[in-house]
């Protein structure tokens, strides 16, 4: 969980910055043109956006963003004797759903676990130090406050009030604690005033710049960027943001104090600063609106006090900012390799005719007496009927299904099915992407078979291999993907010329590389073949396992991926023919390479 809203936040963060930095680049165009106003709310939208974890997904885009997967294998992929190597009936019945949820085989932190520990760290950290240094600089400033005496200052203060049209219900006190005049505090806001030595007029200016600032709940503004500055204190853009934010929001507050006035007016005005600003220089609480500030930001909000040109309301501006962030969705789409928000199927194999499942994600299916198929999610706790019905008179190898035809993901559930079992003709697909509420069902032109796998990638991508016998002990085999979600597929290679055998296993890591298994032949395998180029050419892929092994037979069972890290579960027989269990091939380069993995093995004793 804390590594899924790492990543998520490291996404909008990326994404984001390209918006900040093309906002910073051109401030010198919109302080010229713009009204502080519209760059008040542009730089609050940006700050908004960057406190909520979601990200916009799009089919096609032109920038892909490549983020580490945030899980190791270990915790997301489960091995059990009983559900990854158990061979249970062909076809599972209304009253014996195949498999069960296991309980993860361990957990090793991987590199972005531990730096999401550390995001964590230091997001709170850095709330710490702000909120303890807010809550003590307050205390210490109502510590040596006192309420103002003088009969003149407080008839100016009323007066302001009154022009302002605010309810005297905010305290002014007096503090030697703080630099200059300042807004403190949420729920009961304090307008503390380092001293009384003002003339009419300075405080004037003072009480309704800072009275602009409660109106407007400018406390708030930075209480959220605080917020934002704390979950992405990695990120230098998002600092920038805030400073800017910072700087425009005493910028709108200078330009509605002095809006309509004359130069005159405004040239008083700047000297009130000036004048507040001669105080002692104490490092104020991030969480209060301060009247005076640094040389630099003085020097950009006195230019625009004593700009009397006129600028634009900035609502192209705002329009603009918000058609950035959606173009910044369709151009750029970030993965994880294996789609963060993918959630893992229950993956079938089968051999000999008998159902064997690779991975067991709590889903699975079952036929009823009458042929009606079902799907179960979660454990059963959510059921849905199919639109497909088998003839249960037939032998359960020709009814047009096949055990391992089945991909059951709360995400994507997918059945491949020949509605014509006696007949090579063309497979059909069903689809559904709500857990079985609504199916579309597609027919594979080229597709033909009843030894049925498939599987997806993502929501979009997935894959899908059909064979069919041509003889004792061969088969011919062809591979088909889809990037559409389900709705088109296409032809992308076969091993026939190479190796044309009964199928065990398929699977595939990503669009390119992928592996499918056969039953051992000439020798006691595992033979697996794979695919490096989508199909267009197959080798055999070396394995190499302990020497006991060796008189075992092994056939592999479909590969499960998440992301660059894989699991190649093998089922183990001995010379009778009787289950041994399973062992593991693991992967962390996305299938590249296999080594084999004894801490995940589920051998019977």
């Amino acid at each position: 969980m804390l590594t899924r809203l790492f990543t998520d936040f490291l996404i909008i963060s990326v994404t984001t910055s390209l918006v900040i930095l093309g906002l910073k680049l051109a401030s010198p165009l919109l302080h010229k043109n713009y009204t502080a106003r519209w760059k008040y709310w542009v730089w609050m939208i940006v700050a908004v956006r960057l406190l909520f974890p979601f990200h916009f997904s799009f089919a096609t885009s032109l920038v892909q963003i490549n983020v580490p997967e945030y899980t190791m294998i270990g915790t997301v992929f489960q091995g059990d004797s009983s559900s990854n190597a158990q061979e249970n009936s062909p076809v599972a019945t209304q009253n014996e759903l195949p498999g069960h949820a296991v309980e993860p085989s361990g957990h090793m932190l991987s590199v972005l676990d531990i730096l999401s520990i550390i995001w964590m760290s230091g997001l709170v950290l850095f709330l710490l130090f702000h909120f303890i240094g807010y809550f003590l600089f307050r205390k210490q400033a109502l510590r040596w406050s006192r309420p103002i005496l003088n009969q003149s200052v407080t008839a100016t203060i009323e007066q302001a009030f009154k022009e302002m049209n605010v309810k005297p219900s905010i305290a002014v006190l007096t503090s030697e604690k703080v630099p200059n005049p300042m807004l403190v505090g949420f729920l009961k806001p304090v307008l503390f005033l380092p001293h009384e030595n003002y003339t009419d007029e300075e405080l004037e200016f003072i009480v309704k710049h800072e009275l602009v600032h409660y109106k407007r709940f400018d406390i708030g503004y930075k209480l959220l960027l605080l917020i934002v500055q704390a979950i992405h204190w990695f990120n230098p853009f998002v600092w920038l943001l805030v400073r800017e934010a910072g700087r425009e929001i005493e910028m709108y507050c200078d330009e509605t104090v002095v809006r309509g006035q004359s130069l005159t007016y405004r040239k008083r005005y700047c000297e009130a600063i000036l004048s507040a600003m001669q105080d002692k220089p104490i490092r104020p609480s991030a969480l209060s609106t301060n009247f005076a500030g640094g040389k630099h930001t003085m020097k950009q909000r006195f230019k625009s006090i004593l700009s009397m040109n006129k600028k634009r309301s900035g609502l192209t501006l705002f329009c603009t900012v918000i058609l950035t962030f959606g173009m910044l969705a369709a151009f750029t789409n970030v993965t994880n390799g294996s789609s963060a928000s993918f959630k893992p199927g229950t993956i079938y194999s089968s051999i000999d005719g008998k159902q064997v499942v690779s991975y067991d994600a709590g889903h699975s299916y079952s036929i009823n007496a009458e042929g009606n198929v079902s799907i179960s999610y979660r454990n059963g706790e959510v059921t849905a009927k199919t639109p497909l019905k088998v003839d249960m008179t037939r032998e359960s190898r020709n009814r047009g299904i096949s055990e391992s035809g089945f991909f059951i993901s709360e995400d994507k559930t997918a059945i491949v099915y020949n509605p014509e079992p006696d007949k090579l003709s063309p497979l059909h697909v069903l689809i559904s992407d709500d857990m079985g509420k609504t199916w579309n069902d597609t027919t594979v032109q080229g597709a033909r078979g009843n030894e049925l796998f498939i599987g997806f990638t993502s929501k979009k991508d997935g894959w899908m291999v059909s064979g069919h016998s041509r003889g004792a002990g061969s088969a011919l085999n062809y591979v088909f993907q889809t990037s559409d979600g389900g709705k088109t597929w296409e032809e992308v290679g076969n091993p026939n010329d190479v190796y044309s055998e009964h199928l065990t296993a398929a699977g595939f890591a990503d669009k390119d590389i992928g592996f499918l298994g056969f039953r051992y032949y000439s020798d006691y395998g595992p033979v697996i073949y794979w695919t490096k180029d989508r199909g267009q050419s197959w080798a055999r892929l070396p394995v190499s396992l302990p020497e006991k092994f060796d008189e075992y037979r092994k056939n592999p069972l479909s590969p499960i991926f998440n992301g660059k890290e894989g699991l190649f579960p093998i089922a183990v027989k001995d010379q009778e023919l009787e289950d041994i269990g399973t062992i593991y091939l693991t992967s962390k380069d996305g299938g590249l390479t296999w080594v084999y993995d004894e801490s995940y093995d589920k051998l019977k004793s």
